[in-house]
């Protein structure tokens, strides 16, 4: 087994949280990541046979069935669910602690329920977190955070995007975590009690390595960056649900073509995607997060 580590996860974020990032009008009918995102995720995972996991905004499984519906395939194809809080506030981090509490509280209900035990693993909205939130977490039974995602381009980029909206009048429900996050460790570590297992991004100028930004570079960008990525002893690709969507054949608004992620035709991502993922399952010991945890930071 190699003395490498890796975990392929997807963030479940359904298409009214990504209205709600541009500041548009909400929109709530279309559960396109689910029933098509989520589902080639985990056919692209089967055939690869490797098991990831997914963190799952809580709420989607009482709002459609048919997420429920999903979500339960991938447990009983030995994925894991994690939780991404109960309704996924982007302002997260402002919330009063009551508001705080229920939202780690209910999501881990809801999800350990539908696992049939605890789980274990939380993602924050917007990558944000702070080390009350994370005791707080540790209190009710979850055994490692990956909400840490310490890349200085991503940081800059977001903030120029929320700025221009500002100027052009429409509002993100999206908030800037401090300057210093850019800095953080990037390796797994203990953090405020818990296991953090960061979202990669390579050395020296720290990129990132998600699949946003593969998205973006390409089959010949990311064969460019492979030795980096080779040089990378842990590897924690972050994917979110929409990364397999396809604006025409899953009726999505063309509004949200602000996502880079639907820029790009579906055979396309899916070839990118399973290079990637046969290069990480055939270098790396590749598991759940869940698994890895407690090898990668063990007990002090």
């Amino acid at each position: 087994m190699s003395s490498r580590a890796a975990a392929v996860n997807v963030d479940v974020d359904s298409l009214y949280l990504y209205y709600r990032l541009h500041g548009f009008e909400e929109d709530d009918a279309n559960n396109a990541v689910w029933t098509r995102g989520v589902r080639r995720f985990a056919e692209l995972f089967d055939e690869l046979d490797v098991r990831g996991t997914f963190f799952v905004v809580a709420a989607d499984l009482e709002r459609w069935p048919e997420a429920r519906e999903v979500a339960t395939e991938l447990v009983e194809a030995g994925h894991e669910l994690g939780s991404h809080t109960y309704s996924h506030p982007y302002d997260f981090t402002r919330r009063s602690d009551a508001e705080i509490e229920d939202e780690l509280k209910r999501s881990h209900d809801v999800i350990s329920e539908l696992v049939g035990r605890p789980i274990q693993g939380f993602r924050a909205p917007g990558y944000t977190i702070t080390a009350p939130i994370l005791e707080r977490m540790e209190g009710l039974g979850y055994t490692y955070d990956s909400s840490l995602f310490p890349c200085p381009p991503y940081y800059l980029a977001k903030a120029s995007v929320m700025g221009m909206m500002r100027l052009r009048g429409r509002r993100s429900e999206a908030i800037l975590d401090r300057p210093s996050i850019m800095w953080q460790r990037r390796t797994p570590h203990w953090r405020s009690g818990i296991r953090e297992l960061p979202i990669t991004v390579l050395p020296g100028l720290r990129p990132p390595f998600i699949g946003t930004s593969l998205l973006m570079m390409g089959r010949s960008g990311y064969r460019a960056i492979r030795p980096w990525v080779r040089s990378t002893s842990f590897v924690n690709l972050e994917f979110h649900g929409i990364d397999l969507c396809d604006l025409e054949i899953d009726g999505i608004d063309p509004v949200l073509l602000k996502q880079p992620d639907l820029r790009v035709p579906l055979a396309d991502k899916l070839a990118l995607f399973r290079e990637v993922i046969t290069d990480l399952r055939d270098g790396w010991n590749l598991d759940t997060l869940e698994n890895l945890a407690p090898t990668l930071v063990p007990a002090s």
